[in-house]
């Protein structure tokens, strides 16, 4: 499975961690034997929270005297037979008894199944498995996406079941085919992969058959109550499980899935399936999945989804989705995706989206990533907070833009069609990515990929000494371009302002400092170096305005609450306090912060003039346009004073310009909870305002040249 820019690529990194020990025992166990189809009856008991399936499963495997495979330890497994006979089995991991299971990361169990001598010899058996089960875990939040990830729940809110939760019988690193008949109550459709083969009533319950013959390496289930819209686009079925109060968006979503189908085509080949269907979810997510989607009801409705996290989901299908990652090298198909959809986006647009889109990449792993939490692309599995986001989708996406700067669009997009045709239906890594870019272009990338894929980091560039002199032929610019900390090889775009127009060219840089040498006709007035940040680097402070981001960012942070204001407000603003908190640093009251800290630490500091001690104190640091009174607030000259309405604000640490500083005030505790867990999702803007929850005014506080750009003025 692969998620939106705003969750997590694949099973859940909790539930890896839970099932890692009982995957290894499994592949141990069955070096030979691997599935190969599923064909899946189950039938969901809403009420009930309940399942009761057969699977017929199709294996690999000779002179093998067991099988083993992982499923929940939670269910009863009734029998397993082979050709109608029952045949012996164990789990060996034990089993909880409790009907209903309040987590699934913690119940994955190892199941072994004896092989009868005569069937050794076979090359394929086809295990007959019945089993019953529990599966209940209520979303810890139903308004709040990546909020207490939910592996699996059955109820009259909806089905949703993921491997996570190890509802059908697998093996680790199997790619298997999959049949699926699911049998629910009348007025719930259920949907998975592939195409519907058939779908029927009878009497009060229905009937859905999905089948996907390619090889899928996992397996998701969804139902509700769905109203079902359809367009037959060239040969796909495109689909819209959506329930009936959001009917109304149905007819958006079909026609703007059939336009990116239309481009990826065009792009990287043929789509890979019969189906993709745009599936509204009761709980808030952003899950792409082969051949559909799994948007939250909330999600849905935003306006910008049809524009951005459609299209992501849809290109997953290429990747991710059918050339599957291989983790052991890394996963290399989220920062693709987000190339070739977030980004790609932007730059149809126009150069400056994409630029800004360029920037914000570096701008987030500057802010976010450190010594600390740095790692290799080729150890990124999946996203769990902020750090590890602009490694595997950020930086990700800049080594493809890099790497399409380097070779030309031409190879670029010729070796993506290959490397999709050449490994679809199988697991492919970085190694794949090289060699087919290497043999394409025919040339060498070792050193490429040895430095973006196994190396963690990212440079920074410094521009030294400058000098320009007159002579016979024109002008000579001499400037030294430093790398400090580490040094990588990189190809700068470097400008020049001449009288007259402009100069560009591009820079080789290998070593620690390097001198450079322009020749021009006509004077220069001025220098910048990688002036629309393509090369992938650490910005310098000068380059990164105060933001939202520049503070969540410091794990040294601290959230301070106000102990001043109306009850409900002060619980509000502490609850708030302690979610922020979560991308670490410390939480205290506004009578506990000392002077040391207002001069060393960065401040999240929650609550107006008359709630937060330190508001009033710092309020001469606030920018022009802005100010704050009792009862209400003034951005870019307008005032909001209505109890909705509530004002984010940031800005520099006057005492140490490596820190920064923000102001959340909200005139209720209503807006308070409205707005407050949105704050993260805006961590690019240096300022917000919103009324009744909505935004209604953002902004970036615009920035000086930076230590790149040089003034050559005599």
């Amino acid at each position: 499975m692969k998620m939106t820019g705003s969750v997590m690529y694949g099973i859940s990194f909790l539930c890896i961690l839970a099932i890692a020990n009982l995957s290894d025992v499994c592949a141990e166990e069955t070096r030979e034997n691997r599935i190969l189809s599923h064909s899946l009856e189950i039938e969901l008991f809403l009420k009930e929270h309940k399942l009761k399936a057969v699977d017929h499963m199709r294996v690999s495997g000779k002179n093998e005297e067991r099988f083993s495979c992982l499923i929940n330890k939670s269910f009863q497994v009734a029998s397993v037979s082979i050709f109608g006979k029952k045949v012996d089995f164990q789990m060996l991991s034990g089993r909880s008894d409790g009907a209903l299971q309040n987590s699934a990361f913690g119940h994955v169990g190892l199941m072994e199944i004896l092989i009868p001598p005569d069937l050794r010899k076979s090359n394929e058996i086809v295990f007959d498995i019945e089993y019953e089960g529990y599966i209940f875990e209520k979303p810890a939040s139903l308004e709040l996406e990546d909020v207490g990830k939910t592996a699996g729940t059955i109820s009259e809110e909806g089905v949703y079941l993921s491997p996570a939760c190890a509802w059908y019988p697998d093996v680790t690193g199997s790619l298997a085919a999959f049949q699926v008949t699911i049998v629910t109550p009348a007025g719930y459709e259920a949907v998975t992969h592939g195409a519907l083969v058939s779908r029927k009533v009878i009497g009060d319950k229905i009937y859905a058959a999905w089948e996907e013959r390619n090889a899928l390496d996992e397996c998701y289930l969804v139902a509700g109550k769905y109203k079902v819209a359809q367009l037959k686009h060239h040969d796909i079925d495109v689909y819209a499980f959506f329930f009936p109060e959001d009917q109304g968006l149905a007819d958006t979503y079909l026609n703007a899935a059939a336009r990116y189908l239309d481009m990826y085509q065009n792009l990287l080949g043929r789509y890979p399936y019969k189906k993709f269907a745009v599936v509204e979810n009761f709980f808030q997510t952003g899950y792409g999945m082969p051949s559909f989607t799994l948007l939250g009801n909330s999600v849905v409705k935003l306006p910008f989804i049809v524009d951005t996290s459609l299209g992501h989901e849809i290109l997953h299908n290429w990747w991710g989705n059918s050339v599957y990652v291989d983790e052991s090298q890394g996963n290399w198909c989220e920062g693709l995706t987000t190339y070739m959809a977030d980004y790609y986006y932007k730059e149809l647009k126009d150069s400056i989206s994409a630029e800004e889109y360029r920037k914000d990449i570096c701008r987030k792993y500057t802010n976010y990533v450190t010594d600390k939490n740095d790692f290799p692309l080729k150890d990124f599995r999946g996203r769990s907070d902020q750090a590890t986001r602009a490694i595997g989708y950020g930086k990700t996406a800049m080594v493809f833009h890099m790497l399409r700067r380097m070779v030309g669009d031409e190879v670029f997009y010729t070796s993506l069609r290959r490397f999709y045709k050449e490994k679809i239906w199988e697991k492919a890594g970085w190694e794949d990515i090289r060699r087919v870019f290497e043999d394409t272009g025919k040339m060498d990338l070792s050193w490429f990929f040895e430095q973006w894929i196994n190396r963690d980091g990212a440079p920074f560039l410094m521009l030294g000494k400058t000098e320009v002199k007159k002579d016979k032929n024109g002008w000579t610019t001499t400037m030294e371009i430093i790398q400090r900390d580490n040094v990588y090889r990189v190809s700068v775009p470097v400008q020049m302002e001449l009288e007259g127009g402009n100069y560009h060219t591009i820079v080789e840089l290998k070593e620690p400092s390097q001198s450079v040498c322009i020749q021009t006709q006509t004077e220069p007035r001025s220098l910048k170096i990688d002036p629309h940040y393509e090369v992938f680097r650490r910005l310098s402070l000068e380059e990164i305005p105060p933001t939202i981001d520049s503070v969540l960012g410091d794990h040294k942070k601290i959230i301070v609450y106000p102990t001043g204001g109306e009850r409900s407000s002060q619980e509000a603003y502490k609850n708030l306090a302690e979610f922020l908190s979560a991308n670490r640093g410390a939480v205290k009251p506004d009578i506990e912060i000392t002077e040391a800290e207002i001069g060393q630490k960065s401040l999240f500091i929650l609550g107006g003039l008359t709630e937060n001690k330190l508001t009033k104190r710092l309020m001469e640091n606030l920018p022009g346009d802005f100010s704050l009174d009792e009862g209400s607030f003034v951005i870019n000259k307008v005032r909001y004073q209505e109890k909705g309405d509530a004002l984010l604000v940031s800005f520099r640490n006057v005492k140490n310009r490596t820190k920064g500083f923000i102001l959340f005030a909200a005139l209720s505790a209503d807006a308070i909870k409205s707005v407050g867990f949105k704050i993260p999702h805006y961590g690019k803007y240096s300022y917000l305002a919103f009324t009744d929850g909505k935004n209604v005014d953002k902004g970036i506080f615009a920035m000086t040249d930076g230590p790149l750009h040089r003034s050559l003025s005599r």
